[in-house]
């Protein structure tokens, strides 16, 4: 049976991630240090996390650890000896990026150097796969916008992201590695914690609150369904790819705020909305390019954004009894 080393695997992605693995027979490990990055938790995230642990990462090796202290991460993967890492382990979001500079540096770069310092070193490892970001390209230059497109990132997590892909490239020139690099877009789907546009809309929604909506007109995503990215990402882990693949993996598809919006009120009814016309540090986005996946891996996103609502809402309204 081979072997899945997922850091950050008890997050968001990373514990759907799991799953997928487990139901393809796969052995999962999981090196987490379960931090939360939104206090106080409400009736979702709490819930959220018993559905992650109970359900999402069951039948998997959980290993509270620290990707910051490499001793720590050297004895992990010596002792599992898997035959894929997948790097999720970082701060999840822009916004948080901004709040906490000196985190999210040591999250995304040192986290990336030290995995790669240890994989430099061992030889029972047939791939690394590096979780990039969309957010890299910064204001895209086209529409769909592909792998090879210009890439000036705008803020601090997009900048930190595209020097960790760097630090990819660079050891795994040097040192003969096999590795891929992910940039997924706008994920959302069932026990996202991290607030998320989509998870904030609903959840408030729910809450009988009202949402508010930056420029949802223009405003345009690649909304990506979690249960397409980790299906994406377990394609790039297993496939047979070239050195040094790099793989947009979203739904292929730009959608507005206002998209979500009438597609919420079709499916929950009317809610209040407050429209915010505020500049906003996000870059300007779209629809990414996905052909190179589709060829590469027989990527075949199933979730357009009409089918994940309704898949995320029926996970939300679901009796507790898993």
């Amino acid at each position: 049976m081979k072997k899945i080393l997922i850091a950050g695997g008890a997050g968001f992605i990373g514990s759907n991630l799991c799953k997928e693995f487990v139901d393809s027979n796969y052995e999962v490990s999981v090196f987490d240090n379960n931090i939360q990055y939104f206090y106080p938790m409400n009736k979702f995230s709490i819930r959220n996390m018993d559905y992650r642990h109970k359900v999402l990462l069951k039948n998997v090796n959980l290993i509270r650890g620290n990707t910051l202290d490499n001793n720590d991460l050297r004895r992990a993967i010596n002792n599992i000896k898997p035959n894929y890492i997948i790097n999720l382990a970082a701060l999840p979001l822009a916004v948080t990026a901004i709040k906490n500079t000196e985190e999210a540096f040591s999250s995304i770069l040192q986290t990336t150097q030290n995995f790669l310092e240890i994989i430099r070193d061992i030889s029972f490892l047939d791939k690394y796969v590096h979780i990039s970001s969309s957010m890299i390209y910064g204001d895209f230059q086209n529409d769909p916008n592909p792998e090879d497109s210009k890439k000036e990132p705008k803020e601090i997590y997009g900048s930190f992201k595209l020097a960790s892909e760097y630090l990819v490239k660079g050891y795994t020139q040097r040192y003969d590695l096999k590795s891929v690099i992910i940039r997924p877009s706008a994920v959302y789907g069932p026990t996202d914690n991290n607030y998320r546009v989509i998870q904030k809309f609903i959840e408030n929604i729910l809450d009988k609150k009202k949402i508010i909506a930056n420029n949802p007109d223009s405003n345009r995503l690649d909304f990506t369904y979690v249960k397409d990215l980790v299906n994406g990402i377990k394609l790039a882990t297993i496939k047979d790819t070239g050195n040094l693949e790099i793989f947009n993996l979203t739904r292929g598809e730009g959608r507005t705020l206002k998209d979500v919006i009438e597609i919420l009120k079709s499916k929950i009814g009317d809610f209040q909305i407050e429209i915010n016309q505020d500049k906003s540090f996000y870059p300007k986005r779209g629809t990414l390019d996905i052909s190179n996946a589709k060829s590469k891996l027989g990527f075949n996103p199933k979730y357009n954004l009409e089918k994940g609502i309704d898949d995320y809402l029926s996970y939300l309204q679901q009796n507790d009894k898993y």
